[in-house]
């Protein structure tokens, strides 16, 4: 009532008060012809009265696309990459990155590992990173090999060197990454400051070449694996990045991202890498997110420093 008292006419508020009203929601639910027998105010004014509790009640709750905030990003430490996703990788939801074998996929998870751990106002979260190794062992050597050039570019004033703040777990199926996930990774999070979080690669997880995949109970993994990896990051406000194989589909020759349409559903942004491989020259794409243009794309070398725009 503070807020009417500041908004309204004097005499206004104080036959609110004489009518006994206690708070804008108590007036909101009555109808004008109600509110203006109680309160003997004119149809006029009683509209007034209507229009600020309203905008009171609203407030913080509704609000147009001006006032949306933008979403907090990781940048990628590529300029031609971060131009076309205002920014970098979204700390919401899930990112997914696509592409064939050797086409870039790891290295510019490694290179978002190195990222995050770069100050704030260098586009990083000074935050370390879950490394989560499917497939292959991890690439431990070429890791070594940018984080040298990363403490050369940037010479950040972190504490520790980049590699004592990248924590590995390798894991072999979807029971393995429940274990991390709700187990280990919990307990992690409750002495480690984490920013992002890698699954490298999700098809190596879930991907089966049995014929007789039940996958009902495959899409149920989807569902538990994303809720929990989405409740945490909420809690603690770091990032999720999923690299994915693809696979060519029989029926419509397309090559298409692995694990089909039930995990496609429960991803928020999906990016693209793709490879010309007489050039060495790679293509780095937008396939869908939310806030931005779908179909925009950028190059990029992979070099000894990293991803570097051209």
């Amino acid at each position: 009532m503070e807020q009417l008292k500041q908004n309204l006419p004097q005499g206004v508020y104080e036959s609110l008060i004489s009518a006994n009203f206690k708070s804008p929601s108590e007036i909101i639910i009555r109808t004008r012809a109600e509110l203006a027998q109680i309160t003997k105010l004119d149809l006029s004014l009683i509209e007034d009265v209507v229009k600020e509790c309203t905008t009171i009640l609203l407030t913080g709750k509704i609000n147009t696309a001006n006032y949306l905030k933008s979403w907090q990003r990781l940048s990628t430490g590529c300029f031609t990459i971060d131009a076309i996703t205002k920014g970098g990788i979204p700390l919401h939801g899930i990112t997914e990155i696509v592409g064939c074998s050797g086409v870039g996929k790891t290295q510019m998870c490694l290179q978002l590992a190195l990222m995050s751990q770069v100050p704030t106002e260098l586009g990083g979260l000074e935050k370390g990173v879950v490394y989560i190794c499917t497939e292959d062992a991890f690439p431990a050597k070429r890791l070594r090999e940018l984080a040298q050039e990363f403490s050369q570019k940037f010479k950040t004033s972190i504490n520790d060197s980049f590699e004592d703040c990248i924590f590995i777990q390798h894991v072999a199926d979807a029971e393995q990454l429940k274990l991390c996930l709700y187990t280990r990774f919990p307990r992690l999070l409750t002495v480690k400051r984490v920013g992002l979080i890698i699954i490298d690669s999700i098809a190596g997880v879930f991907r089966s070449e049995n014929l007789d995949v039940n996958y009902s109970n495959r899409s149920q993994d989807f569902i538990s694996t994303v809720v929990q990896l989405q409740k945490l990051s909420e809690k603690y406000n770091f990032a999720v990045v999923c690299s994915n194989q693809v696979t060519d589909n029989i029926a419509s020759g397309i090559t298409e991202p692995c694990l089909g349409l039930a995990w496609s559903n429960l991803v928020t942004c999906r990016f693209s890498i793709t490879r010309h491989f007489e050039t060495q020259i790679r293509e780095f794409g937008v396939i869908f997110a939310p806030d931005l243009s779908s179909n925009s794309s950028c190059k990029f070398k992979i070099l000894k420093s990293g991803l570097v725009g051209i």
